[in-house]
């Protein structure tokens, strides 16, 4: 049987109860979201007060590492502060953030306060902060429509691993255009986003995947992957119709 994650969260907790300079503490993730099970990972983050963020981000380390024995660690640094990964040895495994503590003014969608000293997490973060520009949602749609020329030049090129990195590059952006139009929170997110919130996939999205490296499959997959593009987005049809003629000159190439 898996160990639990929700004792993680409860030492977690306790920990951070204890310690002064831990303004608060945020449950993220499928527990934040109250969706998780015996095989969730453990998303968190706290705020920290006073002006050695490292000294404190080091003494979080350690005594989360206290909590079951430890495989492996690893500390990242993320926007003002630090993100550290703890892979403990029954498989279980914290995600902590460790911020300053103004680093929130608002508690973001599908999270849990589980510390709040000074009521930085009382107000829910304002919903138009969370809405995509059409500035981004243009910027996604160009990338996939490059991605998909990608995945066809690398195919007829015999770079097939460079060609399915291509097309999964252009099939994450479609994702993250499908997640835009249905309004799921935290749409860069993609595929996990659209998943959690329980929404059908895009009509025509399991072509986008070869069943194998091929290069007649993988040059299907991208026609196919301009397709389910094609029914998201119209404002890049000059470009669209240069990667659709590239494919079909490819294909040309190919069979001489």
């Amino acid at each position: 049987m898996a160990a639990d994650p929700a004792e993680l969260v409860e030492r977690l907790t306790d920990w951070a109860e204890r310690q002064p300079w831990v303004d608060w503490l945020e449950l993220g993730g499928s527990l934040g979201r109250g969706a998780g099970d015996a095989w969730s990972d453990l998303d968190a983050g706290i705020g920290v007060t006073g002006d050695d963020l490292d000294a404190r981000r080091d003494e979080a380390v350690r005594a989360v590492s206290t909590f079951a024995p430890v495989a492996g660690t690893l500390v990242q640094g993320w926007q003002s502060g630090s993100h550290c990964i703890v892979a403990y040895a029954d498989g279980r495994q914290l995600s902590l953030v460790v911020a300053p503590a103004d680093f929130r003014s608002g508690q973001p969608p599908e999270s849990r306060a589980l510390l709040d000293r000074t009521g930085r997490l009382a107000t829910p973060v304002a919903a138009e902060r969370l809405i995509t520009t059409p500035e981004t949602l243009r910027e996604w749609g160009f990338l996939a429509w490059i991605a998909i020329g990608d995945a066809a030049r690398h195919a007829v090129r015999g770079h097939r691993w460079r060609a399915l990195r291509s097309l999964t590059e252009g099939r994450d952006l479609v994702w993250q255009l499908w997640g835009a139009d249905h309004e799921v929170v935290y749409p860069a997110f993609g595929v996990v986003s659209v998943e959690n919130a329980g929404l059908p996939e895009p009509p025509g999205i399991l072509a986008t995947h070869p069943p194998d490296l091929d290069q007649e499959r993988l040059l299907d997959a991208a026609e196919a992957l301009g397709r389910v593009l094609t029914e998201l987005r119209d404002d890049h049809e000059v470009l669209a119709e240069s990667i659709r003629r590239r494919i079909r000159d490819l294909r040309s190439h190919r069979s001489r």
